[in-house]
């Protein structure tokens, strides 16, 4: 069946956030309820090129699009278009891949085996030999091990099986009791479930995988036969499709009790429930329904807390295929099959999350050159949750359009952020962060403008309070207190003499350079007695304000 939500999580929603335009083949009416967004393209469907009785489970990885067909896989792009056939199986009819692996693997249920197949060149690397363990139907994935649902039908010869995949020869680990039908199984962090299809009513049995063999924790009891299965919530939720029930339920896996129901119940809403999955995130559901007459389909969404419907998307002449849905970056597919044919299709709902994100950007209300600056915002979700630890895109742009290094900066838990920055310059700098968004929720950004004001130094001299004619004065200074490197600048220093009889001489003393943290020095030898003031002037420049100090010594005629 289907990996888990945690093993299943997409790439990067960037990776496949704008997926080209589909052809078109088949008529299709989409709806939307009262409540729901404005999903921001139609969902698409597209043939695959073959027909089958058996197979329809779906996984994406690395940009392609696998759909398990009987006796071949099918390999598309986001797009539907078709990469390539991986032909010559026998009872292809589950597919899982885990989201930091480079292997897809399928249960071929008429060979009794497991195929791993390279993703990038689409060769089967390996087989695993299940012929102890027959009719392997389902799986579920999770990092380096594998769970399989097998079972050819016999009552007592069926079950699971964990392969432990990261060892040349996979050690084969037997989980849970016997079955007639091979278990729908699912697994998520460190919670497996395993359910029998066509048991009714369905007992579907919870286990803590972080122990070998795994431990039981207990058994969920449903009131009808089960349809398909899913973890939501990293494993604290077990998501049930039941016959007849015309609902979703969900299951808390640590106290087995029915949490929430998704759908009214009503026959006449949607139809009968097929196939259900949790968003990676925890925060939808989606459920897969079929008409009572077997000649429609349905896709919906549903707030994971909430229930309320988020958006919807109707086919007809189709059904979708129990346990087909999955999800990849911002998309979410099924596979539908044509009633009577077994012709195959792909069914991808929009590019698009289904809620919203606001992100914020303030600046403070005065920006110094050369200084740092702090400016400070905030993510938040349409839903309400908090958007836990996310990465922003960070953008400047100089007064004449010229862009700065780009940056990456985080939030926080909440969804608040701060950076700071000093501008190089005076003029009219920009601002921009940006959140690309997830497989949920739309990415946002904002923008903010600031005037930068010269840099306002204050500049200070030292040196001793008195001297004697001809003693060598030595004097220190700087203008820099934040630590700044800054521009290359002028400080010229006079010198103002008044002596004992009042008369008084102005002289300019030197020119100077001071270094880039701001510091100066400068020395004197005076040859007269006096009251010398010592006046010292950065001129400034472009980016920086002029500034100016003095400083006072009595110089003394030292006696004969």
């Amino acid at each position: 069946m289907r990996p888990s939500t945690s093993a299943r999580a997409p790439l990067s929603c960037r990776l496949v956030a704008w997926a080209g335009t589909l052809l078109l083949t088949a008529a299709l009416l989409v709806t939307q309820a009262p409540t729901a967004a404005t999903a921001a393209a139609a969902a698409t469907v597209t043939e695959l090129g073959v027909a089958a009785d058996r197979g329809g489970d779906v996984v994406g990885h690395s940009g392609k699009i696998f759909v398990a067909a009987d006796d071949r896989i099918v390999v598309t792009k986001s797009d539907g278009a078709l990469i390539d056939t991986i032909s010559g199986l026998s009872g292809a009819v589950a597919l899982s891949v885990a989201d930091n692996g480079r292997k897809v693997y399928a249960a071929l249920r008429d060979s009794h085996e497991v195929i791993e197949i390279d993703i990038a060149t689409l060769a089967i690397t390996k087989r695993i030999d299940l012929t102890a363990y027959p009719c392997p139907s389902t799986l579920a994935q999770s990092y380096e091990r594998l769970w399989v649902g097998y079972g050819c039908g016999q009552a007592g010869e069926g079950g699971v099986v964990a392969l432990e995949l990261w060892r040349p020869t996979p050690t084969l680990v037997p989980v849970g009791p016997g079955t007639t039908q091979p278990p729908l199984v699912a697994v998520a962090g460190s919670t497996l479930v395993a359910g029998e299809p066509g048991a009714d009513p369905a007992s579907i049995r919870v286990y803590d995988v972080s122990t070998t063999p795994a431990t039981p924790r207990g058994e969920i009891r449903a009131d009808t036969s089960l349809r398909d299965l899913a973890l939501a919530d990293y494993g604290s939720a077990a998501l049930s499709a039941l016959a007849d029930t015309h609902r979703f339920d969900a299951w808390d896996t640590t106290t087995n009790a029915k949490t929430r129901a998704y759908d009214s119940g009503e026959l006449s809403e949607h139809g009968l429930p097929t196939a259900v999955a949790a968003s990676p995130n925890g925060a939808y559901v989606v459920g897969g329904w079929n008409s009572s007459a077997g000649d429609a389909a349905e896709l919906v969404v549903y707030d994971a807390t909430s229930a309320e419907v988020i958006y919807t998307a109707a086919h007809q002449g189709k059904v979708v295929v129990a346990g087909s849905i999955e999800f990849y970056g911002t998309l979410t597919f099924a596979v539908l099959k044509e009633p009577g044919t077994g012709r195959m299709h792909l069914w991808r709902l929009p590019p698009s999350p289904y809620h919203s994100s606001t992100l914020t950007l303030t600046a403070p209300s005065k920006v110094t050159a050369l200084k740092q600056s702090t400016l400070s915002g905030r993510l938040t979700l349409s839903s309400g949750l908090p958007p836990g630890v996310q990465t922003l895109e960070l953008y400047r742009w100089l007064p004449d359009g010229t862009s700065r290094p780009f940056q990456e900066i985080t939030t926080a838990a909440d969804g608040t952020y701060q950076f700071t920055d000093a501008p190089p310059s005076t003029g009219a700098f920009k601002y921009q962060v940006y959140w690309p968004g997830n497989s949920w929720f739309w990415g946002s950004g904002s923008s903010v403008t600031v005037t930068v004001a010269r840099y306002q130094p204050t500049i200070t001299a030292t040196g001793p309070a008195t001297g004697n004619v001809g003693e060598r004065l030595e004097f220190s200074g700087t203008f820099g207190a934040d630590g700044i490197t800054f521009p290359r600048t002028i400080i010229t220093v006079s010198r103002k003499v008044v002596s004992p009889d009042g008369t008084g001489t102005s002289t300019g003393l030197v020119k100077l350079t001071p270094a880039a943290d701001g510091s100066f020095s400068f020395s004197d030898t005076p040859t007269t007695a006096g009251e010398h003031t010592y006046t010292v002037n950065l001129l400034g420049n472009s980016t920086i304000e002029p500034a100016s100090t003095t400083h006072v010594v009595t110089v003394l005629q030292p006696p004969a």
